[in-house]
């Protein structure tokens, strides 16, 4: 596992860390069949032939920049087909809660066979395209290390990062798989991590259908790495919620300095109460240039003082 440089802490890291080059591989597609697919569209349109353009634009040329967005939440998931790369739109969608029984996130995994069934049968057949799983913050591990690791060997830091993950999780370092982040200025250090036993579990649901792995990580992870640019030189507090809670942060001058999941906590007055201690705890004073930050789907007003910042899906 190789240090990144410029995001936050992802759980991509951790299940590419195998086979990098073939992780970039199936990000990139296949830009010369993509390529060969639309000349023979062109050339029978041209001669004429628009049912030979059509099938020839349906074999290969829309499905490039086609990907899967695969959100597995604690109370179930959803599964997007996405369209386009500069402005990404849904083509198809399908969700599921799980059926009783699911306890643990490796468990959700397994049950989320149905929900791919089920938009291939929507949108046709998925074998071959990347596969984007995010995980929902009440199943990820996250913390902030205020230390500079960059002085340690890699086999060191990750042993440090791990050992404050599994505090996190009551569970022993064994079996947890990270990922951490070294911040600017280095005082500040962002790992993530998840039980071991669900990177097998993606890696096995997603072979069963062909597709290839591209980002997983956690969801603020996720929608944080999107909103990067609005928060430098400020002091935000940034709130994600979710049925089962909410992922609590504090960012000082681009940097994430706390993190906090608070199960079962929703109400927007209670937020602010525990994002304000969490701003104290990261020895932080409230101001006139404080931001709350609420990210939620486009449209959606929050209370005041949360501002709402559109997640990117």
């Amino acid at each position: 596992m190789q240090r990144p440089s410029s995001s936050p802490a992802s759980a991509a890291g951790a299940a590419a860390a195998g086979k990098p080059a073939e992780g970039a591989r199936a990000a990139n597609g296949k830009p010369a069949e993509a390529a060969n697919s639309a000349k023979d569209a062109d050339r029978a349109t041209k001669a004429g032939k628009p049912d030979v353009a059509a099938k020839a634009a349906k074999s290969g040329g829309l499905r490039v920049g086609r990907r899967i967005r695969l959100r597995v939440g604690a109370e179930g998931a959803r599964a997007d087909l996405v369209a386009g790369w500069r402005k990404p739109r849904v083509v198809a969608s399908q969700q599921i809660e799980y059926r009783p029984g699911v306890a643990t996130l490796p468990e959700a995994i397994v049950s989320l066979a149905p929900l791919l069934d089920a938009l291939a049968a929507a949108a046709g057949s998925l074998k071959g395209l990347t596969c984007d799983v995010l995980i929902g913050d009440a199943w990820m591990l996250y913390d902030v290390v205020r230390a500079d690791l960059r002085s340690l060997s890699l086999h060191a830091a990750n042993d440090v990062v791990r050992s404050a993950l599994a505090d996190v999780a009551g569970i022993p370092p064994s079996e947890v798989v990270t990922r951490w982040q070294t911040q600017p200025g280095g005082g500040c250090t962002v790992a993530c991590g998840m039980p071991a036993a669900v990177l097998p579990s993606i890696q096995a649901l997603l072979q069963s259908y062909r597709l290839h792995a591209g980002e997983i990580a956690g969801e603020f992870v996720h929608e944080y790495n999107a909103h990067r640019d609005q928060l430098l030189a400020r002091t935000a507090v940034i709130s994600l919620v979710r049925e089962t809670g909410t992922q609590l942060a504090v960012a000082a001058g681009g940097v994430l300095t706390a993190m906090s999941f608070e199960l079962g906590v929703r109400a927007p007055e209670e937020l602010e109460v525990r994002g304000r201690s969490l701003l104290r705890g990261a020895g932080l004073a409230v101001d006139a240039d404080t931001r709350f930050l609420a990210l939620l789907p486009a449209g959606w007003t929050p209370p005041a003082p949360w501002v709402a910042m559109p997640m990117t899906a």
